[in-house]
């Protein structure tokens, strides 16, 4: 007996066979093939809508443990369970687009040589990133990488996140897909920060994105398009962006799951902002569900008649599956390029998606939509 008992190993020693054991079965997990149908690269394709499991296979989007992340970008794709499109953006490198839409022309001037409603549309023709900069200390800036090769002036969207949040990158797999449209996004925030934001924020990322169009030397001198700008935020931030939409240089507006309380106060701002917008505005929601629908109806029904406005309803979602759920965030980047095609460039084909009772969205989508005020 007293042999037996000693031939055992100690408590510590178990416990640490059994967390290296735990350790490799994990590993494991990660490094077994993900499908039966394992193939190579597929060097001719440059655009590929099929499963994360496939991605992964395929060697287009690498698995660590439940996620999976885009190959050369890092673009998150959500789950092995779900499905994304991957367009090529360089050798072994992939970017997560909401289709695979053909790209647009690169030789376009702003408004084309037919003026308004000429300038091709935004498409997903790039891999975005996001960084910081000194010059606009606590926000988090959406560009595409490579900005020698946008060769049309990028409209400018400034941010403002769900519950006035400090964190810049919350909102990434939104914010990222968006930039790789040609779009320069300013989110409110630090990566990862913490604290809260204001409206004021997204005004100063305004003047932020006009000084350095021309500020000799810099990065984006004469690269942006200060006369198209555009407001946007989610619930809290959706708030901020309306507050901030009274600036004269913010051309069109969208307030996701966001709406004014009748009391107001919440984000500091009340139903008086309505009267000081001047550009159309979107208020894009989750449906009855969503928390905010009530008092998006409210400004809709409130807002002012020279305002063109467009209410759509997403569904019965809630308040923040169309960001949390992968399929829905996909489709929603496309709606706001729509929105900026729309509102900035005059696109009538992008208009029709919002606005008539044939709209785009208005049938064989999960969208109900209402619009008024369009001339």
């Amino acid at each position: 007996m007293s042999e037996t008992a000693s031939s055992a190993p100690p408590t510590w020693r178990r416990l640490a066979i059994a967390i290296a054991a735990m350790c490799l079965v994990i590993a494991g997990l990660a490094s077994l093939p993900t499908g039966a149908a394992d193939a190579a690269p597929d060097a001719q394709a440059t655009c590929i809508q099929a499963t994360n499991r496939e991605h992964v296979t395929a060697g287009r989007a690498t698995r660590s443990i439940f996620t999976v992340r885009a190959v050369g970008s890092n673009d998150y794709l959500g789950s092995i369970y779900g499905s994304s499109t991957l367009q090529q953006s360089g050798p072994a490198a992939w970017t997560r687009v909401t289709s695979c839409a053909p790209p647009s022309s690169t030789t376009s001037t702003t408004q084309g040589p037919g003026g308004p409603g000429t300038r091709p549309p935004l498409s997903p023709d790039y891999t975005a990133i996001y960084q910081t900069d000194t010059r606009l200390p606590g926000h988090t800036v959406y560009r595409p990488q490579t900005l020698s090769q946008v060769t049309r002036p990028m409209p400018i969207v400034v941010w403002g996140n769900g519950g006035c949040s400090g964190n810049g990158t919350w909102f990434q797999e939104f914010l990222t897909p968006l930039a790789a449209h040609g779009v320069l996004v300013i989110a409110s925030g630090t990566p990862n920060g913490s604290g809260s934001t204001t409206a004021q924020m997204l005004i100063d990322a305004i003047d932020f994105a006009v000084a350095e169009n021309s500020r000799a030397g810099g990065q984006y001198q004469g690269r942006l398009d200060v006369n198209s700008i555009t407001a946007m935020g989610q619930s809290c931030g959706g708030l901020q962006a309306i507050d901030a939409s009274r600036d004269p240089r913010v051309d069109s507006t969208i307030l996701w799951n966001s709406g004014i309380f009748s009391s107001g106060g919440v984000g500091d701002v009340g139903k008086d902002a309505l009267t000081r917008l001047h550009g159309p505005v979107a208020w894009l929601n989750g449906g009855p569900s969503d928390i905010a629908y009530a008092n998006a109806q409210d400004d809709y029904a409130r807002v002012p008649s020279t305002v063109p406005s467009v209410f759509g309803a997403y569904g019965d979602v809630g308040h923040f599956a169309m960001f949390s759920d992968p399929a829905i965030e996909r489709e929603i980047v496309g709606v706001a390029a729509d929105w900026l095609d729309a509102t900035l460039y005059a696109n009538a084909s992008a208009r029709a998606q919002f606005v008539g009772p044939s709209c785009g969205l208005c049938s064989g989508t999960e969208w109900e939509m209402q619009s008024k005020n369009w001339s």
